[in-house]
């Protein structure tokens, strides 16, 4: 089953219809913005390429947003995304939840803006935006309008994770004792006890080759920002996983929508 077919469909019906309405207001907005040589709808067809940066559009949940390619790595537009498919939520929940979910917001050059707003994606008066991976993308939306379901693994896998508040700590986080934001899911590698995610980001123990770190960044509903993976090239499989088990209990899923179309 691909991720569309995962999302409720009447949300997304929802959206599509409201950026089919929002098209023509749209073209007429920015034609007399947009120079001649770059059109919308060519952007489904060809790519366009200026320095470094390789311009094509991405269809994301039925929606086509705009996306460079920079550095091999392709990154889409996150206030066309937000101005879209996530238009029911606030700027605060949307960041809020970036942040929460680990997801690095790349902020565009001043070449790459020129490029957005000439296709369309921002703004002419815009002076910055961010660009997140699809996959980044994917895993934000997601967050808002379904529930988040465990990843599929053994029952005995774990993670080796570790954090770096105060003088650190090692340990395993076992996904099959996380059915709940307060499970006690992580064994430190010192003391063979168990702790919650939020409470593990306090715990350490001093070692010789420890180093301390002031943990004043920490509080009690950051662990996301500050529990890493202690492979430091950790395959893509597992990543992905690492991130599905990140996104679960994390205050999303708010269904906040409207059946009606807004002005």
């Amino acid at each position: 089953m691909d991720n569309q077919s995962r999302f409720q469909p009447s949300y997304f019906d929802l959206i599509q219809h409201r950026h089919r309405q929002s098209l023509p207001c749209l073209s007429a907005s920015l034609a007399s913005d947009r120079p001649d040589d770059i059109e919308l709808g060519e952007l489904e067809e060809r790519a366009v390429d200026s320095a470094d940066v390789r311009v094509n559009n991405v269809l994301l949940f039925g929606i086509p947003i705009v996306g460079l390619t920079v550095d091999n790595k392709e990154r889409l537009c996150l206030a066309q995304i937000s101005n879209t498919l996530l238009r029911d939520f606030s700027y605060n929940e949307i960041h809020n939840r970036r942040v929460a979910l680990g997801i690095t917001c790349m902020q565009c050059s001043a070449s790459q803006l020129e490029i957005l707003r000439r296709t369309g994606a921002m703004p002419i008066s815009s002076r910055r935006c961010g660009l997140i991976t699809k996959r980044e993308a994917e895993r934000l939306v997601k967050s808002f309008v379904e529930e988040i379901p465990p990843p599929r693994l053994p029952d005995d896998f774990s993670f080796h994770v570790k954090h770096h508040c105060g003088w650190g700590c090692k340990g395993l986080f076992q996904p099959s004792r996380y059915n709940s934001s307060r499970a006690k899911c992580i064994k430190c590698y010192h003391c063979d006890n168990y702790f919650s995610p939020n409470k593990f980001i306090f715990h350490y123990h001093k070692l010789e080759s420890s180093e301390y770190r002031h943990p004043d960044a920490a509080n009690f509903n950051s662990w996301r920002r500050h529990l890493f993976l202690t492979d430091e090239n950790p395959q893509e499989s597992l990543l992905h996983a690492w991130e599905d088990v990140k996104a679960m209990f994390n205050g999303g899923c708010r269904k906040r929508f409207s059946t009606s179309t807004r002005s």
